[in-house]
């Protein structure tokens, strides 16, 4: 494993990583957030998409992946509730206690 990964890891561990993904890469308003994870096993790097639908909700696409290959001991549309309150440190944290990590966000 990478001395990055090893330190994305880290940083993820510690509350305000997640709050500064919050803070500087999520756009007010977002209809896209682009989350990009790393394994906490290995350095396997997977995207989940949150994309607004025509009702406004956020939907969760996990590009191909099955969402149990993510570890998340939480159901997708507990997610997606989340991101639809706003509330994206709480869905950062849901991702980081599976077997995932997020490594990076963009948002438009």
């Amino acid at each position: 494993m990478g001395v990055q990964n090893k330190e994305i890891k880290r940083l993820n561990r510690e509350e305000s990583y997640v709050e500064f993904l919050v803070e500087e890469c999520v756009v007010e308003n977002a209809r896209e957030i682009q989350i990009h994870t790393v394994a906490g096993m290995c350095d396997n790097r997977h995207v989940l998409t949150l994309r607004k639908n025509e009702s406004g909700d956020f939907k969760l696409n996990r590009n191909g992946q099955a969402y149990s290959n993510f570890g998340i001991p939480y159901q997708q549309y507990e997610l997606e509730w989340a991101a639809d309150e706003g509330n994206f440190v709480k869905v950062f944290e849901m991702i980081n206690s599976g077997f995932q990590v997020v490594e990076q966000v963009k948002s438009r």
